[in-house]
């Protein structure tokens, strides 16, 4: 990477988890973030069994790691009259639609070929971020006497979205003793997976328990099924 050049985060989407290829489209945004936050969380399990003289809190797991950050779509045109360039026309009708319609079909809109929206990865200096949108809000702020909106701040969570063999293989996590984490894919069933993990396809209800499933015989794709360690009757 050349010192001192400017480099803008980019957000790439993947039909397929594994981030594979070049991706099927791109966004770059108009100006960096000012910031972006990365949030942590463990979890314990906080329930003692009755008769239990032990004061320990064992961890349970770790949940997806999340982040955070502000952006900004603009069609004034004062930015480009600043230096900034803008890579979308600016026209007298819709001028900031094109920024926010490539933003969303990247980021929200549901694929076709994966029944939910894309896995994205972002990319700005050292930030290597794979994961899903949970959360976009856009605020319009400027507004021509019209009323046609002309700048707008987008305020992104997404959540970590990582291929659970690939994740499992790095972190060498392949005992039943321990947490895992599994993205429900096509013709997954809870048995089948308690089978994988536990080696009892039968811990399926207890699973379905933890988790709060209520249909566990339809489990939608995507769904993220947590398998902590289960004390076998």
């Amino acid at each position: 990477m050349e010192t001192g050049k400017l480099q803008k985060m980019k957000l790439t989407s993947f039909a397929d988890i594994k981030y594979q290829g070049s991706g099927n489209d791109t966004y770059t945004v108009l100006i960096n973030p000012e910031t972006y936050t990365l949030n942590y969380e463990v979890k314990a399990n906080t329930e003692q069994a009755s008769g239990s003289g032990t004061t320990s809190v064992p961890f349970v797991l770790s949940p997806p790691q999340r982040i955070e950050f502000d952006f900004l779509f603009d069609g004034t045109g004062a930015l480009v009259n600043q230096g900034v360039p803008n890579p979308f026309d600016i026209t007298n009708q819709d001028p900031i639609s094109k920024q926010i319609d490539k933003f969303k079909k990247i980021v929200f809109e549901i694929t076709g070929e994966i029944h939910q929206p894309n896995f994205v990865k972002l990319e700005w200096g050292d930030l290597h971020f794979n994961g899903k949108l949970e959360k976009l809000q856009l605020i319009y702020k400027l507004f021509k006497p019209d009323g046609t909106a002309i700048r707008a701040t987008a305020k992104a969570t997404f959540v970590a979205a990582t291929d659970p063999n690939l994740a499992e293989a790095k972190q060498k996590k392949s005992s039943p003793d321990l947490t895992h984490i599994r993205i429900v894919k096509a013709g997954d069933t809870l048995p089948l997976m308690c089978h994988d993990i536990y080696g009892d396809s039968t811990l399926y209800r207890e699973v379905a328990r933890i988790n709060k499933i209520i249909n566990f015989r339809k489990l939608n794709i995507g769904l993220q099924v947590s398998f902590p360690p289960i004390q076998k009757k």
